[in-house]
């Protein structure tokens, strides 16, 4: 083959790889994570755009909070002391007067009472039947009934009804009396004796108290 003849392609192609393999190569993108776009290129930063220092003053710092449970301190006012007025003299009180002599209160023994005293079966008042009492006076409508007799000593008859007891009083006017308190099985048995007590006293001649 002549030197003058040009070279195949063969030769071409071999040329072609050699001056490629000693070509400096670009550097490769990174490959983009998989579902996300490529990158685009950062645009180069301008001298507006970067940072200056402020100019503004700093913040004040926060005023220390009082403690939990304290109040906060008052402010301190001015305060002038003033000086009272002597007051008016108004003398002593006047003197207690000395106590009189006390004058015994006689109460009337004849005098009725009002209301008439009623008393439970272990609420009898102690005491002796010569002992000065008032007598009964009037008494409620029910199984109750106060009762006097005229005599050479006027003498009264108390007789009432309470449940199963009956419970009578009988003396001399201006007297206590003699208590007397019975009691019976049932209400009924009550209600029949305080009926027949009744009866006694009226044959012996006492009737209803007036007044």
């Amino acid at each position: 083959m002549d030197a003058g003849e040009s070279a195949g392609p063969d030769e071409d192609a071999a040329e072609a790889s050699a001056s490629a393999s000693q070509a400096p190569s670009a550097p490769s993108a990174k490959p983009a994570p998989r579902g996300e776009p490529p990158g685009l290129p950062l645009p180069a930063a301008s001298p507006e755009s970067a940072p200056t220092a402020s100019t503004e003053p700093a913040p004040a710092a926060p005023a220390k909070p009082a403690p939990r449970g304290e109040p906060p301190e008052p402010a301190h006012a001015q305060m002038n002391t003033v000086a009272m007025p002597p007051l008016t003299a108004l003398g002593a009180p006047p003197a207690i007067p000395a106590p009189g002599p006390a004058v015994p209160v006689q109460p009337d023994a004849a005098a009725a009472e009002r209301p008439t005293r009623m008393p439970g079966p272990r609420e009898i008042p102690d005491g002796h039947p010569e002992d000065p009492a008032p007598p009964p006076g009037s008494v409620p409508r029910g199984d109750s009934r106060s009762m006097r007799r005229r005599t050479d000593r006027h003498e009264f008859a108390l007789i009432y009804r309470m449940q199963t007891y009956v419970i009578s009083r009988v003396g001399e006017i201006g007297k206590r009396g003699q208590w007397r308190v019975v009691e019976y099985p049932t209400p009924s048995m009550a209600a029949h004796a305080y009926a027949k007590e009744c009866s006694r006293f009226v044959s012996e001649g006492f009737s209803d108290y007036r007044e």
